[in-house]
């Protein structure tokens, strides 16, 4: 009904002849079969405010196990979407509650519900249902089935608690054996191996109906430092890069339709956390790699970024280097004055509007292929 309630408005926009912005008037005769093979987004878009844009383009964080009233009040200004952490979940049905409600909350445009279920040692689900091995584990198996089998019990479960997006698929090398940041995180020690076991991983996972995300640009599997409480740095060459740690992005970026950006210092290229690089999230990834999906930055709240940046700084420059989304996993009292914040980046011409359309074209596109719009 959603879908059907938000192409119908993007038409009835067409023949609209008033200018002010309004959800209210639609009609509900038109056949969602015919509707559902065109792109409308665009059309949505226009009908957005630009704070309502910028909202979209957001991922955040909460404190507590049920909606709270702040969470509903950002919800009813297109919040892009939320993010579950251990501290959201206590038990199969009070996350299938929790997850319904967001997911019923009186926006216009659906939410994504997002966690980070990898398996193995990052796990968010709740104990009652098990969890899967660690990816190092499965990937030592040699069997693709299997893999693909454990990423697929995955998507069924976040499927049954009504999530929609697993931020799932690390496509890190384990190439330092003293990394304990990645570790059994990875799927391998070799580019080929990663590909093909997170490939395998990936699939399943979406095949479930879940959004994915690859992970961590451009590769945090030979560092030392822990991106949550400080700056990783990497010093390899561009030739080592390609050859190594971009080879997975490079391979399966067909089938990412999501890509997280990690907040490494990739020293070859800019002195700044990679999420925050334009040389990073836009000449290399969108344009040497042609990634052309949705380009989210990792955690805002974590001690790479907050360090070194305040929190309205460093999401202004992840927006000017590229990303389409920016996820902000706690400290998000402070929402409303980002976007405020934002805004005046836009109206100052320091953003692109028609980026940020671009933008959340991407994300609408993303909502809607999997029924989420």
């Amino acid at each position: 009904m959603r879908a059907l309630f938000l192409v119908t408005l993007a038409i009835f926009s067409l023949a609209s002849c008033q200018q002010h912005h309004s959800y209210k008037n639609f009609n509900e005769k038109m056949s969602y079969k015919k509707l559902e093979q065109v792109d409308l987004t665009h059309l949505i878009v226009d009908r957005m405010t630009l704070e309502e844009k910028i909202y979209q383009s957001l991922i955040i964080g909460f404190d507590g196990t049920v909606m709270t009233p702040e969470l509903t009040d950002l919800t009813h200004h297109q919040l892009g979407g939320v993010i579950l952490f251990k501290r959201n979940i206590q038990s199969a049905d009070q996350v299938m509650t929790l997850n319904h409600a967001i997911y019923s909350s009186q926006q216009e445009i659906p939410l994504f519900i997002g966690v980070d279920q990898e398996g193995g040692r990052v796990n968010r689900l709740p104990a009652e249902l098990g969890n899967t091995e660690s990816a190092f584990y499965l990937s030592s198996l040699g069997d693709q089935n299997i893999v693909y089998q454990r990423g697929r019990w995955i998507g069924d479960t976040l499927k049954a608690l009504h999530f929609n997006l697993d931020f799932s698929t690390v496509l890190d090398i384990r190439t330092n054996p003293a990394n304990t940041v990645i570790g059994d995180r990875s799927f391998g020690t070799t580019p080929d191996q990663v590909t093909t076991m997170a490939g395998a991983f990936n699939r399943g996972i979406m095949d479930a109906g879940i959004v994915t995300s690859g992970k961590h640009f451009p590769g945090h599997g030979d560092t030392f430092a822990d991106s949550h409480q400080s700056l990783p740095i990497n010093t390899y060459d561009m030739d080592r890069l390609k050859n190594v740690e971009l080879k997975p992005f490079n391979a399966l970026k067909d089938e990412l339709d999501m890509i997280m950006v990690s907040h490494i210092q990739m020293q070859q290229l800019d002195n700044a956390p990679s999420s925050l690089s334009k040389a990073v999230v836009t000449d290399l990834l969108r344009k040497d790699i042609g990634y052309n999906g949705v380009i989210i930055t990792d955690d805002m709240a974590m001690g790479a970024i907050t360090s070194h940046y305040n929190q309205i700084d460093a999401v202004k420059q992840a927006f000017k280097a590229g990303n389409t989304m920016v996820l902000i996993g706690s400290d998000t009292g402070n929402i409303p004055y980002l976007v405020k914040q934002i805004e005046q980046e836009v109206a100052s011409s320091q953003l692109s509007e028609k980026k940020l359309n671009e933008n959340v074209e991407k994300i609408l596109r993303l909502k809607s292929k999997y029924g989420i719009l």
